[in-house]
């Protein structure tokens, strides 16, 4: 017996060596790599077409208005203490496993009655703001237009009985914005043969009636409601952009099918990445014909010049659609206004979100930022709107340079000020005839020896967001 127990004991010990070695000897899980070098190959150039659309207006107008509004907006967040835990509220149907018919009662109660376009785009405008995007059919499948493909809208679905797709287009039209929409063409929580990018939930989770043998059919989801509704939204509405998001499932031939309606309705639109690629995957060359620009991933800053246009879709919340269960939390206008600057300073528009709350009413918070961002750009929208990417070789480590499009003036935005208050500039070509902030006219001293130029004694005081230097050249370095 005493014999056996020492055998038992060695083997175990055996065993747990071997199992330690085992775990020790397992691979890592591989990082996938979404670095832009990765996902940016410096050889990707855009289509002639693509240069002509985006040189329109898009190039030009850096800065845009983002809006996730719906069904989703009235319940901030939670549904029946489920839900709040997801960060993004206009995902409430997949995280709270809402059943569709469910869902289908909450939005038949929707009525945003203090909606007003034109009190939404003063406040877009009033923040130098150029563009607005607005969910016209997000996730759930709920669209914010009159529709005939399926009465699921709020025209015909709620007692609110207006088209708000309509309305806004109008009124940005009407004070000189361009309006876009987005549209949720590969995910429709409403859809059973729509595919399911999240696994938080199902199909079966949304759709109980389901049998157990179904097998969702994509093809027939984009044929019967996907590609016909984005029909209607480019014969219907003036639209000046198209923004797809979440392209599971999309093969190049599914994403052209979009590509060409709304090439064929509207051929001066312009178009975003995740028709096909999500934010963060390597985009392939083939796919380019397909669309105008790149969307990078949510609430990201380029670091570097890349070889395709990008924009940034950021928000001024942790959640894109309204929300005020759970946890929450909004940005500080300084970190906004350095995004958006980075953001441009290396070649992209910034698009800011908001989520208006279910009444129809932007988000007060959201307002409050939107009017801090217009006070800087009063003072500073002459180096973001209109300007071009810095045409230097490196990024100053004290923040981010944009150019006016004649190549003439240099602006320099100082957002991380050295303590020497003397900031250089290395590589410059022509001669500096004149430096001054942006803000105030006042001069800033200045010293330039061959190509190289030293900025001295600034004054961080002047703008303790971000000190923008205009620098005059005596002439033009590039030209657009």
């Amino acid at each position: 017996m005493k014999n056996s127990l020492i055998y038992f004991l060695i083997f175990m010990s055996v065993f747990a060596h071997a199992q330690e070695g085992q775990k020790g000897n397992k691979p890592e899980k591989k990082k996938r790599d979404i670095s832009f070098e990765y996902r940016f190959p410096e050889d990707l150039k855009q289509t002639p077409d693509s240069e002509r659309r985006l040189d329109q207006w898009f190039r030009d107008a850096k800065f845009g208005a983002f809006i996730h509004f719906g069904v989703y907006s009235t319940l901030e967040g939670e549904y029946k203490g489920r839900g709040s835990d997801f960060r993004y509220s206009e995902w409430i149907q997949v995280s709270a496993k809402i059943p569709a018919n469910e869902y289908h009662g909450i939005a038949a109660q929707f009525n945003p009655v203090d909606f007003d376009a034109e009190a939404w785009v003063k406040v877009f405008k009033d923040a130098g703001m150029r563009y607005v995007v607005i969910t016209s059919k997000h996730h759930d499948g709920f669209a914010l237009f009159k529709s005939e493909v399926s009465n699921y809208n709020i025209v015909d679905y709620t007692p609110f009985k207006r088209d708000i797709i309509k309305e806004l287009s109008e009124a940005c039209h009407k004070n000189g914005l361009k309006f876009g929409v987005y549209y949720s063409q590969a995910q429709d929580w409403d859809e059973p043969n729509a595919p399911f990018l999240n696994k938080k939930a199902s199909a079966f989770d949304l759709h109980p009636e389901l049998p157990e043998d179904f097998e969702p059919d994509m093809d027939s989801y984009i044929m019967g409601k996907s590609l016909p509704q984005v029909e209607e939204l480019v014969k219907n509405y003036e639209i000046d952009l198209l923004w797809f998001d979440t392209p599971v499932g999309m093969t190049y031939e599914r994403a052209k099918l979009f590509s060409d309606m709304v090439r064929k309705y509207r051929p001066n639109c312009v178009i975003n990445s995740r028709i096909i690629h999500n934010g963060k995957s390597r985009i392939e060359a083939k796919n380019l014909p397909l669309f105008d620009y790149v969307s990078i991933g949510d609430k990201e800053v380029p670091t570097k010049k890349l070889p395709l246009y990008v924009e940034s879709p950021d928000c001024v919340s942790s959640s894109f659609g309204y929300k005020t269960h759970g946890k929450v939390y909004y940005h500080d206008v300084k970190e906004l206004i350095h995004r958006m600057v980075s953001t441009v300073c290396v070649g992209g528009n910034y698009l800011l979100n908001n989520g208006p709350m279910g009444n129809g009413r932007l988000d007060p918070e959201a307002v409050r930022l939107y009017g801090e961002i217009g006070q800087w750009m009063k003072l500073n929208s002459e180096s973001i709107l209109d300007t071009r990417p810095n045409p230097f070789p490196y990024k100053p480590e004290w923040g981010g340079i944009s150019m006016n499009k004649d190549g003439s003036i240099l602006y320099l935005h100082v957002l991380n000020m050295p303590e020497s208050g003397t900031i250089s500039l290395k590589g410059l070509p022509v001669t500096v005839t004149s430096a001054k902030y942006l803000s105030n006219d006042s001069m800033v001293n200045f010293v330039q020896d061959g190509d190289h130029v030293r900025f001295t004694e600034l004054q961080h005081t002047i703008d303790p967001i971000d000190v923008v230097v205009k620098v005059v050249l005596k002439t033009p370095w590039f030209k657009d």
